[in-house]
């Protein structure tokens, strides 16, 4: 929204003048006379003079210019296939462009990036040769106004500083002098000097504190504003320029005024039932899958642990690419992030293959790809598919049911953090009496199970902080306990006994041994 004064000296103000259009109605036909009343009336709503510009303009709304064209009438200006309702529409925002001095300002191009060249030239001249307006005046008294606007500004920030620098150097001067007195010697000069001396250090750097704060505020109430060509969205990002990327912008954005109206269980229940019921499905095709033989195999030269995490590693890459193209980002927004206040199950899954920053992903490819490899060699690619896609819906799950609770409808996550964390503490949980050396050091090497710890005291430690830290704390502490649950699932099995090499029978053997020996 563009920067409007009112009350320059010399010029009339209209608060309250109506920005009123006529809109066409079908009904029947009328005489001469009535026309004329309507077109009296037109043009008595009609504004033409900056100065009367009212209060309550608008660039996307515009301004009547007049009475406004029926199909016939379009047809003949535009040529067929503009349409009334479109062609009046233009006309309205180029008129209240040419009162309000903004015709030439790339700020709102956003507002007729519909329109093509020649529509645009189009309306334009009919505008200008049926509803004559000083265009080069009215946008001379803009710039006055903004220039003016600007003055105040400047001086009133000045005298901000000035009285902000009078009132430290006051409370610095009258500062209170507190010092201890020596029991013994009674009051000392010196000491009472040098009290003073740091009361009014204290002093002078509170208000430089107080004063930077201030700036650093003014700065982002600046970059936030909307007017002339310094245009910013309301969220405080650069303005698109680009008239076709706020289209696919536009096109992204969420039609939902507020959360739909639903209990908690009706928020949790449906995707709950979805990850259990893909759980058992994957956990069913890994107690059948096998392996492929090397002769079967694409690649033959790389390990299918590399092969498998590799592909993962591609597929977040993909989606990360993906975000990147304007296209696709309201495919991505319904489909690939989990939104708390919309009841999608199927971004339980997709949203751990999804990243926006550069940063998100390696923090979490690079330890995918280390410890992935190792696990995967254990494990075998079905469990640790089903590790990986587990570990992650369970993490985003725990998310849900977290901000669900807690009233957080409007939270968003995506990422593959929940799903790697829950691979580490899965990989650490397995080895977990084991040594583990970095650069050969230490001599007996650090147990698994102090690297768990560690990384359950970070996320621990960011409890309560997530809304500062912009960290989905929940789906990673909800990840490392899947990947913990999962490993010792897995063990258990038939497939994890055989893994150790230790034979079904001779495990149930053992058991009744124990049992009888107890």
């Amino acid at each position: 929204m563009a920067l409007r004064l009112r009350g320059r000296r010399g010029r009339k103000e209209h608060p309250h003048t109506p920005t009123a259009t006529v809109t066409p109605t079908d009904g029947p036909a009328r005489d001469d006379d009535d026309d004329d009343d309507d077109d009296d009336a037109a043009d008595s709503l009609r504004i033409g003079d900056y100065e009367e510009l009212p209060r309550a303009y608008r660039d996307q709304a515009g301004l009547s210019f007049g009475r406004e064209l029926s199909e016939e009438e379009t047809d003949r200006i535009f040529g067929t296939g503009t349409g009334a309702a479109r062609a009046n529409r233009l006309l309205r925002i180029l008129h209240g462009r040419r009162v309000a001095g903004t015709l030439e300002d790339p700020a709102f191009a956003v507002h007729t990036a519909q329109f093509d060249a020649d529509e645009m030239a189009v309306a334009l001249a009919y505008l200008r040769r049926q509803v004559p307006v000083e265009e080069v005046r009215n946008a001379g008294l803009r710039a006055e106004d903004e220039l003016d606007q600007m003055d105040k500004q400047l001086r009133q920030r000045q005298e901000d500083e000035q009285k902000r620098a009078r009132d430290g150097k006051d409370k610095a001067d009258e500062v209170a002098v507190e010092y201890k007195v020596d029991p013994r010697y009674g009051p000392s000069k010196f000491d009472e000097m040098r009290a003073r001396n740091l009361a009014r250090e204290k002093a002078r750097e509170k208000a430089l504190e107080e004063e930077m704060r201030v700036k650093e505020l003014d700065e982002q109430q600046q970059q936030g504003a909307n007017a002339g060509p310094l245009a910013r969205r309301e969220d405080g990002s650069r303005a698109i320029t680009n008239p076709k990327v706020q289209e696919y912008y536009d096109k992204a954005q969420s039609g939902l005024e507020a959360p739909p109206e639903m209990r908690a269980w009706e928020r949790i229940l449906p995707s709950a039932t979805v990850v259990a019921l893909v759980l058992g499905f994957l956990a069913a095709v890994a107690a059948v899958y096998e392996e492929p033989a090397a002769r079967y195999r694409l690649l033959r030269e790389v390990s299918t642990a590399q092969a498998t995490v590799g592909a993962l590693i591609a597929a977040n890459l993909v989606v990360f690419l993906g975000w990147r193209v304007p296209p696709l980002w309201a495919l991505f927004n319904r489909s690939m992030m989990l939104v708390v206040a919309t009841v999608r199950p199927a971004t339980l899954f997709t949203a751990a293959f999804s990243h926006t920053r550069l940063s998100h992903l390696l923090a979490n490819m690079v330890p995918l790809w280390f410890v992935g490899t190792a696990l995967h060699g254990e494990v075998g690619r079905a469990d640790f598919l089903a590790l990986y896609l587990g570990c992650g819906a369970a993490g985003f799950l725990s998310a849900l049911v977290t901000y669900t609770l807690r009233g957080w409808l409007t939270v968003t996550s995506m990422g593959a953090s929940g799903a790697t964390l829950g691979l580490c503490s899965a990989y650490f949980w397995e080895h977990r009496q084991d040594g583990f050396r970095i650069l050969g050091l230490p001599e007996n090497g650090v147990h698994g199970i102090v690297f768990l710890a560690m990384m359950t005291a970070l996320q621990l430690a960011a409890l309560g902080r997530t809304v500062k830290l912009r960290v989905d704390v929940a789906s990673h502490l909800g990840g490392m306990a899947a990947g913990i649950l999962g490993i010792e699932m897995i063990n258990r099995t038939a497939r994890g006994r055989r893994r150790r090499g230790k034979p079904e029978k001779e495990t149930a053997t053992d058991e009744k041994s124990e049992r009888g020996a107890k």
